[in-house]
């Protein structure tokens, strides 16, 4: 490893380290950065004539562009002199510090990279190998990046390759509360292979869609993104995140509302087909399978956002107050039942089915938590109401 330069990047007030590495050292760290994130970007598909012929450039010697990598800022604090870094620094801490570095751009050519090691390995030529291993590349490394500024930094590094979706970014931004949880809360991953069925207990990627919604202010899945509209959405983020963990709020509001109901309910309400005529399954047998799908995060999402734009909450930490003071007019099981039937109805009608049950959700909050609205605080009200305003949209 031979030490190049440093520089600073003032725009996400971070350290820039340049050096130059022998392939098999990088591997090595590359592997480790692999296997420890679940969420570093994936290969791409579509290249493999592109990365074959890098492959046989590799082969040959060539030089590649630097591979960018960065240090998050939860890593224990680094502080490096930087008008004399030494050596030893830099390989120490990308040593100690594997689970913690994050590939910004040149992931596919470390793919290629990975691969070429595999083909020499098997091939049993040992000196083609070793002279592969040898050659030596240039890395470049940041130091101590939030996370919002690695985001950045990856999506204005990467602008040549299909671009990562909002919610790409913020499973990356908020990927801690896998194992630090809020509060009571515990998140499972799709890897898991397990569903959230506890009250405390929500899929990670369901809440992730709920608070990109609120970004977004729109419950509908957003199918294109453009580089753009990535670091509006990480402007927009960093603007509303900096004085609190909007994430953090986000899922508190939303439990406080499970929490409500199932104290309504008296955590015992269970669906009973006796009790109503649905033309087929029940969109949810329990609150937390009703109220805890996508559509019902993302449309609380999205009117929770359009509802601090009409200035009619102030912040997400309102909610949760809010949320103390929900009730049922009427019956409570009865509110619910025809809930379930109002969603039968919808499916039974809407070319789009998820996109409708969002949308009718999101009429849902709007309803229930705007106190300028007839259905205010009362849940069976809002239920009616939002269903007569889902009624009226897609009438146009």
């Amino acid at each position: 490893m031979e030490y190049v330069s440093v520089l600073k990047d003032r725009r996400i007030n971070s350290h820039n380290i340049a050096f130059e590495i022998k392939i098999s050292e990088y591997l090595r760290i590359a592997t480790k950065i692999i296997e420890g994130n679940v969420f570093q970007r994936k290969r791409v598909k579509s290249s493999s004539t592109i990365y074959a012929l890098l492959k046989q450039d590799l082969k040959r010697g060539c030089i590649i562009p630097p591979i960018v990598i960065a240090l998050n800022q939860n890593a224990e604090e680094i502080v490096f002199d930087t008008d004399d870094i030494e050596l030893d620094d830099i390989y120490n801490l990308l040593d100690k510090k594997l689970d913690k570095l994050l590939i910004l751009d040149g992931l596919q050519r470390t793919y290629t990279m990975l691969d070429l090691e595999s083909e020499l390995k098997d091939s049993d030529d040992v000196d083609e190998l070793k002279t592969f291993h040898d050659h030596k590349i240039r890395v470049e490394l940041y130091l101590s990046v939030n996370k919002l500024g690695i985001l950045y930094r990856m999506l204005t590094l990467n602008t040549g390759q299909t671009p990562m979706s909002l919610r790409h970014q913020i499973e990356i931004l908020y990927s801690d509360y896998l194992h630090a949880r809020i509060e009571d809360i515990k998140f499972l991953r799709e890897i898991d292979n397990t569903r959230a069925t506890g009250t405390t207990e929500y899929n990670f990627k369901e809440v992730i869609e709920g608070f990109n919604s609120y970004l977004e202010r729109n419950e509908l899945p957003i199918a294109k993104f453009n580089l753009l509209d990535n670091i509006k959405g990480l402007e927009k983020l960093a603007k509303e995140n900096e004085n609190t963990d909007l994430f953090r709020s986000f899922i508190v509001s939303f439990h406080s509302f499970i929490i409500k109901l199932k104290e309504l309910t008296e955590n015992d309400w269970v669906f009973d087909r006796d009790e109503i005529d649905l033309a087929g399954p029940a969109f949810g047998t329990t609150i937390e399978s009703i109220f805890k799908k996508s559509q019902v995060l993302t449309g609380f999402g999205a009117a929770i956002g359009r509802l601090k734009d009409f200035e009619i909450i102030d912040s997400i930490d309102e909610v949760s107050g809010i949320m103390k003071n929900i009730d049922f007019e009427d019956n409570i099981g009865g509110g619910i039942n025809n809930l379930l039937l109002k969603l039968d109805e919808i499916r039974n009608n809407a070319k789009k089915i998820g996109n409708a049950q969002r949308m009718y959700f999101q009429y849902f909050f709007r309803e229930l938590l705007n106190d300028e609205t007839d259905s205010y605080p009362y849940i069976d009200k809002a239920i009616e109401n939002a269903y007569q305003k889902y009624q009226s949209q897609t009438a146009l």
